[in-house]
């Protein structure tokens, strides 16, 4: 059932592309589309050959959030119903910041509502120029879900969170750039091979060195300084025991001597 609403690719190097499908219209999020990428992010969090994920929409558009006609047939069961959808969304978001391999969303056209929360959940946010970041969720008179008010809190601060929330409505990808929640503006028509670059030039740093950095900066949204010293100090040991780690101090070393 889940390959109605999602599309799972890899590539050589060892990238998972995860494409949000919605035939005819722009991928939503409904109770059937968020189980689908929650079950799929956490087999490839499993996955020891996948190195890192992107997640992306279909037909130029990344995602417009959540299925408003799902939504309005919730009202007469919104724990049962409305909750069925955010559960498994909120379940994607959560494995898609524990999970050790970096997640890249690569977002063209708009990333509304439960789009923008997703795509703000990711590691590394790379976009189309046309790309537009819309919250959504006070035009429907809600707060928001998959995460935004924690996301957005912590890469730009309360106060700018709460002028993007409440009063900017969307951002356009120069904007969001420069406010820190996007890497790279790049245009619509490269967006799949720069993407492709940024991820396969991820996938082949070092595994270990790769998933500590995503756990130390995990860690340091909420650690104070000495908890992420001891966590650094643990997890540049665990490094240094890796036979990779070894290789690559005895060439450094072999290429010192020769010069």
């Amino acid at each position: 059932m889940s390959e109605q609403w999602l599309d799972l690719s890899r590539s050589e190097a060892g990238v998972a592309y995860l494409r949000l499908l919605a035939p005819g219209r722009m991928p939503v999020i409904s109770r059937a589309s968020a189980q689908a990428l929650a079950d799929h992010l956490e087999a490839l969090a499993d996955d020891a050959q996948i190195r890192a994920v992107v997640l992306r929409g279909a037909d130029a558009q990344f995602c417009a959030g959540g299925d408003i006609a799902a939504i309005a047939e919730s009202f007469s069961d919104l724990e049962g119903r409305l909750g069925g959808i955010i559960d498994p969304l909120h379940r994607a978001v959560r494995t898609i910041r524990a999970m050790p391999q970096p997640v890249v969303a690569s977002v063209a056209g708009a990333a509304a509502g439960a789009g923008f929360s997703l795509a703000m959940a990711c590691d590394l946010v790379i976009c189309a120029a046309d790309a537009r970041f819309v919250v959504g969720y006070p035009a429907l008179g809600t707060s928001s879900d998959g995460g935004l008010s924690y996301t957005l809190t912590r890469r730009i601060g309360a106060q700018r969170a709460m002028d993007v929330l409440l009063l900017r409505g969307a951002l356009g990808a120069a904007e969001a750039q420069a406010l820190g929640l996007v890497a790279r503006v790049v245009d619509l028509d490269s967006l799949a091979a720069q993407t492709e670059a940024l991820a396969t030039q991820l996938a082949q740093q070092p595994v270990q060195a790769v998933r500590a950095f995503k756990a130390l900066l995990n860690q340091a949204e909420t650690g104070s300084l000495a908890e992420l010293l001891d966590a650094e100090r643990a997890a540049f040991l665990g490094c240094a025991a890796t036979a990779d780690f070894r290789r690559r101090v005895d060439a450094f070393l072999s290429r010192s001597t020769r010069t």
